[in-house]
């Protein structure tokens, strides 16, 4: 209540002292004293009344009271005894100080009688300063220290500092749910993070807008970075984890939430403009400081007011991680779509056939690879640069109804640039909003009952009060590396799979099943990841208080079966159609469902890694020091987000090149003449054909225009290599986790000293 006033009540070696913070401040010191207890109410008139009343022992009487915006310091004599023989030698100088907005003072100097010392008549009352002794009061003196800051700076300091997000050491246990839905909010911001695969196609075709242009950028400069803001969280985790637990989740948030809104505004101009180095520096720099410091606050919060119930806390903090990734595909397209304008249609060329009664568009290859109309063309102006859309082309645009054929470079918008600037608008509000009701429990609060960890390695009463230190944990026990090496094998494949979802279902799919695979469907798809994180982040939290942390860790090896047989689905469904377009959806519909549950549940596992691994670290080192080992820890996060994105956009233009070469080579077989007329170059040309594949002119959906038919379309296969790579590293984690044996923390917490 003092705080709703922005008062600060303190007991410190015999002094009480009461300041608002920023402001000025008055202390009482109480000399010579013996450590007998005191006894206070707090009682609340209003938030503009404030009155605090205080009774020790051996004294008769002094009240301290705020009330009206004025601060008033009185003592009264003995009631028991009126006669003047008791009033004793020592006087009291009262002052009265009014504080509104900031400290001004007035002196009203009266002697006041304090009288003799009666007995203690009435028994201590439960109080909201945590002490239990206070001085013997024999002299008492009022100093008043100024210091000068403004109003506005003295309110944010009110609201935003560590005293005010602290609860009273008496906070309702009942309560301590309420103190959830901040921390919820927060993650819910924080959340779309993960849905960056919703951002790399459309970003891809700024330029060309329907299909790659040839400065567009390649999926291969995008996907790191979603790996850099990985880095930067882990980074930030590392470095900024007692800075988080030293300045109080309010000013933790607020700074992660600024963060997180300018990158996404940053990024947006680096869309507008078309430079990549500001997508780096908003999504990738400031979304990763962003990142971390929104995803480290609530957890450890939420810790903290759940110490008998750590799995159940942390999977309700972070599976509103994953109901936030699971919204935000939704809003992300509906946004792109509103904002989107369709680019201007130039004609029908020969790749894209068209009516016959129509004129082609006749185009000229330039020596740097790209298009433009040539000047004898009877449709278009000469020279204007265009990008030709294929049919497989158009079916994964998202945007208005258009058809195949040629389309003017630069005359559209994808959307993307408005869409970032709204959601940084909206979710550095969100975050903002969560962070200023952000709370955490008094340090010797705590909530009254405890239940037992049946599977944890150390008793949990014993773990709540102790704990190893970040630097001895990550350099003096072999448990620490393993547990490092089980987060990152797992997290690895779910991050493959989380940063390119999209992209990986309609390269593998789209072709396939066109009438079913569309651009909706796709972001169906990353929405049931989201939702399948945000269940696996809550679940298995909370299966672990049952069966144990690293039970639950063990569980996860299920998935690598998942990710190892996903080639072979999509050999057997290729098989099957005879990897022709549209080779029967009703064939193709019990794999997709197949791939859609099997990676659906896989990703439960990946948002589970990190809702059990605060209370894992706790479990095993103490809850001491979990915070800032959980930071250190997170850096195999920043790992596997490293080797996820990149190996992946590695391996699949390795496995894409690779492709496009056997099927350039097939079509150059089949019908050489119809390359020379389509690009401008003879096949054979070596040189030329390279540019035009850089250039993004040459292209697999182009070539499989030109192909035989029968010709199996490679692009369901780019990620065979990924696959494997990915349930390896999962091995490897699982092996890991079975090799990590429970710590014996006095033992450990001996040779520390």
């Amino acid at each position: 209540e003092g705080r709703k006033q922005g008062i600060r009540i303190e007991v410190t070696k015999g002094l009480l002292s009461f300041c608002r913070p920023g402001g000025s401040q008055w202390q009482i010191d109480c000399g010579y004293f013996d450590r007998t207890a005191m006894s206070s109410r707090f009682r609340a008139r209003s938030l503009s009344t404030f009155i605090i009343q205080a009774r020790f022992a051996r004294l008769s009487g002094v009240s301290l009271k705020f009330e009206r915006k004025l601060a008033t310091l009185s003592s009264f004599s003995d009631p028991d005894k009126n006669d003047a023989a008791s009033e004793p030698s020592h006087r009291l100088s009262a002052r009265s100080f009014f504080f509104d907005g900031g400290w001004s003072s007035r002196q009203s100097t009266q002697q006041v009688s304090i009288g003799r010392r009666p007995p203690l008549v009435t028994p201590p009352l439960h109080t909201s300063i945590s002490t239990n002794s206070l001085p013997l009061i024999q002299h008492a003196r009022v100093n008043q220290m100024r210091t000068h800051s403004s109003s506005a700076s003295s309110a944010a300091k009110v609201f935003l500092s560590k005293d005010a997000a602290t609860a009273p050491v008496d906070y309702p246990t009942s309560d301590r749910f309420w103190r959830l839905p901040p921390a919820i909010a927060i993650h819910l911001s924080i959340g779309s993070v993960y849905v960056y695969s919703m951002w790399t196609q459309p970003m891809s075709k700024t330029l060309g807008v329907v299909t790659e242009a040839p400065m567009d950028w390649t999926h291969s400069e995008l996907l790191p970075v979603f790996s850099c803001a990985a880095v930067v969280l882990g980074t930030t985790t590392h470095f900024f984890g007692e800075w988080v637990e030293r300045v109080g989740p309010r000013t933790a948030g607020m700074v992660g939430s600024a963060c997180w809104s300018g990158a996404l505004l940053t990024t947006a101009a680096g869309v507008e403009s078309h430079v990549l180095p500001l997508v780096y520096l908003g999504y990738g720099a400031l979304g990763g400081v962003g990142w971390g410091l929104l995803y480290l606050t609530p957890v450890t919060s939420a810790m903290k007011w759940f110490p008998d119930r750590r799995g159940l806390a942390t999977g309700i903090a972070l599976s509103a991680f994953g109901a936030g990734a699971a919204i935000a595909p939704s809003l992300i397209h509906y946004l792109i779509d509103y904002f989107s304008v369709a680019p201007t249609f130039v004609g029908d060329c020969l790749l894209t056939g068209g009516e016959a009664s129509r004129p082609l568009v006749q185009l000229a290859t330039l020596a740097d690879g790209s298009q433009v109309v040539a000047s004898a063309s009877p449709v278009g102006e000469p020279g204007t640069p265009v990008v030709v859309a294929t049919d497989a082309d158009i079916s994964r645009h998202s945007g208005q109804n258009m058809g195949a054929g040629v389309y003017q470079v630069g005359s559209g918008d994808t959307g993307v640039s408005k869409a970032l600037a709204s959601l940084g608008v909206l979710y550095g509000a969100i975050g903002a909003i969560g962070s200023r009701f952000m709370m955490i429990p008094h340090p010797e609060w705590s909530p009254g009952q405890e239940s037992p960890d049946s599977k944890a390695g150390v008793d949990r009463e014993e773990s709540i009060a102790i704990g190893l230190p970040a630097s001895y944990v990550t350099t003096n026990t072999r448990q620490f590396p393993l547990l490092w090496m089980s987060v990152f094998g797992n997290a690895t494949g779910g991050l493959a799979l989380l940063s390119s979802s999209k992209l990986m279902l309609t390269d593998i799919f789209a072709g396939l099943a066109p009438d079913i695979v569309t651009p909706s469907f796709a972001t169906g798809y990353v929405s049931a990841l989201g939702i399948g994180m945000a269940l696996g982040r809550f679940s298995w939290s909370a299966a672990s208080d049952i069966l144990g942390r690293q039970n639950t860790y063990a569980l996860f090896g299920l998935g690598i079966p998942i990710v190892g047989m996903a080639p072979f689905l999509c050999h057997t469904v290729a098989d099957l159609t005879g990897g022709a377009a549209g080779g029967g959806d009703a064939n193709v519909l019990p794999y997709l469902l197949t791939f859609y549950s099997g990676s659906a549940l896989a990703i439960t596992f990946y948002g589970g890694i990190f809702s059990v691994l605060p209370a894992y670290i706790a479990d095993l080192f103490g809850q001491q020091h979990a915070g800032a080992i959980h930071g250190k820890a997170l850096t195999a996060w920043a790992g596997s987000a490293v080797c996820g994105p990149m190996g992946l956009a590695y391996l699949r233009s390795y496995s894409y090149d690779a492709a496009l070469t056997d099927l350039l080579r097939t079509v150059e077989t089949h019908d050489a003449a119809s390359f020379e007329k389509s690009f401008g170059v003879p096949s054979a040309d070596d040189e030329a054909v390279r540019k035009l594949i850089d250039a993004k002119t040459i292209t697999i959906e182009k070539l499989m225009e030109l192909a035989p038919q029968g010709t199996v379309d490679p692009t369901p296969f780019l990620y065979d290599s990924t696959c494997y790579v990915a349930a390896g590293l999962m091995s490897l984690a699982a092996l890991s986790n079975l090799a990590i044996r429970p710590l014996d923390l006095k033992a450990e917490l001996k040779k520390v000293k």
